[in-house]
């Protein structure tokens, strides 16, 4: 896959984003309008919220494509994109956040395996 298939595949998801924040917004303008109940729009909130968690990881990824390769601008690159940087660390979207996420769930899952074969 090349660059241009991965900028290409973030601008559709980015589009996809943007048109699911107009839905939502929607839906909250129907809740308080009286058309919907507020387990349908907590649905519509869980929806975008796996699309929002894919959204700003892929937003990682293209932080990290888009960086340059040379050691003297990167601090630049880094310094002109901070407020991105402090919104994904927030959204548990950064590196150090996905990872701590996958050690804790193969943690958890071996811990179950640990304890169902013991059980038997």
């Amino acid at each position: 896959m090349a660059v241009r298939d991965v900028r290409e595949y973030y601008f559709t998801m980015l589009a996809q984003y943007t048109e699911m924040k107009q839905d939502l917004a929607d839906f909250e303008q129907a809740f308080k309008d009286g058309h919907i109940t507020e387990d349908q729009l907590a649905a519509a909130k869980e929806d975008i919220a796996v699309v929002e968690q894919n959204m700003n990881r892929l937003s990682y990824i293209m932080f990290l494509l888009e960086a340059p390769n040379r050691d003297k601008k990167q601090d630049k690159y880094k310094r002109a994109n901070k407020k991105l940087l402090n919104d994904l660390v927030d959204k548990k979207a950064d590196k150090d956040s996905v990872i701590a996420e996958n050690k804790s769930a193969l943690d958890h899952l071996r811990a179950e395996l640990k304890k169902l074969t013991k059980a038997k």
